[in-house]
C-alpha cells in the first residue's frame, strides 16, 4: 500500500471511526486468534481431564476455568477485530 493511499485511508476512516490495518497487522491479528483457540482448546482439555480423574487440587481447577474463561472473551474480541479490520481492508481503502 502506497504511503498516500495508507494516510487517505486512515483520514477516512478516522472520520468514519474505523481505522484500516496493513495486511501485515490483519495477518498478525488473524495469527493471535488461531493461537488463542488453540490455547483455549488446551485449557479446556486440561479443565476437563483434571476434573475427570480428581488428579488437581480444587483451587487449580478453579483458575484454569476463570483462565479458559479470560482466553475464550480475549478470543472473541480479537476475532471481532480482525472481522471488522477484514471488512474494512476489503471495503476498498487499498
Amino acid at each position: 500500500m502506497k504511503a498516500s493511499t495508507y494516510l487517505a485511508a486512515l483520514v477516512r476512516a478516522h472520520v468514519a471511526t474505523n481505522p484500516p490495518l496493513t495486511e501485515n497487522e490483519l495477518d498478525a491479528l488473524k495469527r493471535g486468534v488461531i493461537i488463542l483457540a488453540g490455547l483455549g482448546r488446551l485449557l479446556t482439555r486440561m479443565f476437563r481431564d483434571g476434573a475427570r480423574v480428581g488428579s488437581m487440587p480444587k483451587d487449580l481447577l478453579e483458575q484454569l476455568r476463570l483462565t479458559r474463561a479470560m482466553v475464550a472473551a480475549l478470543e472473541k474480541v480479537t476475532s471481532n477485530l480482525v472481522c471488522a479490520a477484514l471488512k474494512s481492508w476489503e471495503s476498498g481503502y487499498d
